[in-house]
């Protein structure tokens, strides 16, 4: 009895030799494991790749005021490692604000469907988005970093027409 027992000892610890712990073949028997070499990217990947992005719109819904104008805040948090690298936003506004779009970053004003910013040391970047004579529906923004391995990220975030009284 003692031999066998040696020898599933042995074979246990000739197998996980093989494939260690977080290495692509251990991960692909344990996909729900959180380590670092486990998780999914954006590319569809694992293992070594920064974590996906995290595209947020605050207020959403955003809430037309006035002469249907917007005003919201989009945010997009990524991983350090994108630090000081350029992460640029195309969005659908145009499609749902004839009076324009003005987008305030740290790199500038732009006007139009698309802005820049600069993600900064803790991997975020913001976006300051200004609009006129809004339509009520929902509006898809993508954010794309200019890096490397540029990564692509969306979300989308809805208009509400104004609430009575405003």
């Amino acid at each position: 009895m003692a031999i066998v027992l040696i020898l599933v000892v042995s074979l246990s610890s000739a197998a996980s030799a093989k494939n260690p712990r977080g290495s692509a073949k251990w991960c692909a028997h344990h996909p729900k494991s959180t380590l670092a070499g486990c998780r999914t990217t954006g590319g569809g990947g694992s293992g070594g790749s920064p974590p996906p992005a995290n595209v947020t719109v605050s207020p959403n819904p955003v809430l037309e005021t006035g002469g249907s104008d917007v005003y919201a805040v989009l945010s997009v948090a990524t991983d350090p490692v994108y630090a000081e690298q350029t992460v640029e936003v195309v969005s659908g506004i145009g499609n749902r604000c004839r009076g324009g779009a003005l987008w305030v970053t740290d790199q500038g004003e732009f006007t139009g469907s698309a802005a820049s910013a600069t993600i900064d040391n803790d991997g975020h970047a913001t976006f300051t988005l200004l609009a006129a004579a809004c339509a009520a529906g929902p509006v898809t923004v993508i954010a794309d970093v200019l890096a490397g391995t540029d990564p692509t990220y969306s979300t989308t975030f809805t208009i509400d027409p104004p609430a009575p009284g405003i």
